[in-house]
């Protein structure tokens, strides 16, 4: 694995499970979280493959787990879109460097954040559209620096999707879009040996991590955990900007 210290890995385990948990419970985060933290550890080009698996094996542990049917009208329309804004993002992951991607990275984490505080809604006319720009706008994301969720999770707030519904679309939009984009960096050559490394190392964490989530989901309140989560977000990305700057 990419050489750091123990007290970096057991940090690294620390980020994936805590990131893992929260996914598990609420049905997004687990980028939103990760990324800011692990990218003071491992190059960008070395961590979004690596997320992208992790993505993968979390949204497939809560896809299994779910108890409400999602009709494809929900996420069908949304991961098409996303198919359009995957190579862009690998684009902008295979030719702008590390440093960049992580201001980035700290920027859009800060940005999405404060937005999802607040409760705007959508106009009228547009409730009973599908979701289709936000999911283009995911796929880049996804793709360049790992966190694709933030779009999603404002489009479906504002909607007014309600908690298991929410859950579900995440889920097997987010199965789709890890799938595709994975494959597209196998196709592309690159997902380094690091990235496979960082990966298995972290899939018990991940499996573990998610099943304790769902245990925890109708446990604690959304509301106030929801805020707890983005108020967290906004710090970290907060120091990913300074850091990078700095």
């Amino acid at each position: 694995m990419h050489d750091i210290t123990l007290i970096q890995i057991i940090l690294c385990a620390l980020v994936i499970l805590s990131a893992a948990f929260i996914k598990g419970m609420t049905g997004f985060g687990f980028a939103l979280l990760a990324v800011p933290f692990l990218s003071l550890l491992f190059p960008m080009q070395v961590l979004v493959p690596a997320m992208s698996l992790f993505n993968l094996i979390t949204s497939l542990v809560i896809l299994f787990k779910l108890q409400e049917k999602i009709k494809a009208y929900y996420f069908i329309p949304m991961f098409i879109a996303s198919l359009g804004g995957i190579p862009l993002g690998i684009y902008a992951l295979k030719y702008i460097n590390s440093e960049t991607l992580r201001l980035l990275t700290g920027i859009l984490v800060v940005l999405f954040s404060i937005q999802m505080l607040g409760k705007v809604k959508l106009a009228k006319h547009f409730l009973s559209l599908p979701i289709v720009f936000a999911g283009f706008v995911s796929g880049a994301l996804t793709s360049a620096i790992s966190v694709g969720g933030p779009p999603l999770v404002i489009a479906m707030n504002r909607k007014g999707y309600q908690k298991d519904r929410f859950r579900g679309i995440f889920a097997w939009f987010s199965t789709f879009s890890s799938f595709f984009t994975t494959a597209a960096f196998l196709m592309k050559g690159m997902i380094e040996m690091e990235s496979i490394n960082l990966a298995l190392f972290c899939i018990p964490i991940l499996f573990f991590g998610s099943h304790l989530g769902s245990k925890f989901s109708g446990k604690i309140e959304p509301e106030k955990f929801r805020k707890i989560v983005i108020g967290i977000n906004i710090v970290t990305g907060s120091i990913i900007v300074i850091s990078a700057v700095l």
